[in-house]
């Protein structure tokens, strides 16, 4: 782990309310907090929008995703969220924003510490989120990288239905970051069961 992650880790939501273990496989479901990634929120001043959008290059239907890094996940007909893996918050602010002030009409905000970002894996991951949210991710399993914003319990969340490095499909939950701990244990009370029916009825097909 290089120093960059180091200092970030030390900024974990889930670190900072006391839980420790943050890695954690269930049976057939994973639970990591991940906290290498570079947020920003993207909103169009124009509708529909114009120029920016073709600037960035942007999906403009909403759940669709887009480029690779950063992608670009269209939340509403003129909000993205711009994930990074490899930047800094403060290279993808300024990365999008040179773009978006040539084209002007377009906000951007870093939004990196105010949100958690909360991985499920495995087999039974589409199973623990339809236990708590009135989506189908078995059925949205199979129609490839795609977004979302819903509720879990009784938080509101972003997911972003994507192919890791490891090409293993998984479901990243962008959370408030005053919440996550919430949140969190709500996926580890879940967990065992959603492994019970991944078991009884099998994985998305």
């Amino acid at each position: 782990m290089n120093e960059k992650n180091i200092q970030r880790d030390a900024r974990s939501p889930l670190l900072q309310a006391g839980i420790a273990e943050r890695d954690i496989r269930l049976e057939h479901v994973q639970l990591r907090e991940i906290t290498n990634l570079a947020l920003a929120r993207l909103r169009s001043m124009d509708s529909p929008p114009g120029a920016q959008a073709s600037a960035l290059d942007v999906p403009i239907e909403t759940g669709q995703c887009a480029g690779t890094d950063p992608v670009f996940l269209c939340l509403g007909p003129r909000e993205w969220l711009a994930v990074s893996a490899t930047s800094t918050p403060h290279r993808l602010r300024t990365q999008l924003q040179a773009v978006t002030q040539a084209a002007r009409g377009m906000a951007v905000f870093d939004a990196s510490d105010a949100l958690a970002t909360l991985r499920i894996a495995g087999t039974a991951a589409p199973w623990l989120l339809s236990k708590l949210g009135g989506l189908d991710f078995l059925a949205g399993a199979r129609e490839g990288q795609h977004c979302t914003r819903t509720r879990l319990g009784e938080a509101a969340v972003t997911i972003h239905y994507r192919e890791d490095t490891q090409q293993e499909w998984v479901f990243d939950v962008f959370v408030d970051r005053s919440i996550a701990a919430y949140l969190w244990a709500l996926f580890l009370e879940c967990a065992p069961h959603a492994s019970e029916l991944a078991q009884t009825h099998g994985a998305a097909a």
